[in-house]
């Protein structure tokens, strides 16, 4: 049977996670208040690309945080 990982670093873990999240998130309200404003349609599909990309990254990280590092 495989070793566990420390309780001390899997907090570790859930801090650095914890602070991508925010970062991400934080992005993603600029994105969405930059979409909001373009006009071009181009530019448009732009935004909801990086609106997606990000959502999955964030959709990513927090089920990392759930499953491996027990929060």
């Amino acid at each position: 049977m495989a070793a566990g990982i420390a309780r001390v670093d899997k907090d570790k873990m859930r801090f650095q996670t914890e602070e991508i999240l925010a970062m991400h998130q934080h992005m993603l309200e600029k994105i969405e208040f930059y979409a909001a404003q373009a006009e071009v349609e181009e530019y448009k599909k732009f935004w909801q690309e990086l609106i997606n990309n990000n959502r999955r990254i964030i959709g990513q990280l927090s089920r990392y945080m759930v499953t491996k590092c027990n929060r």
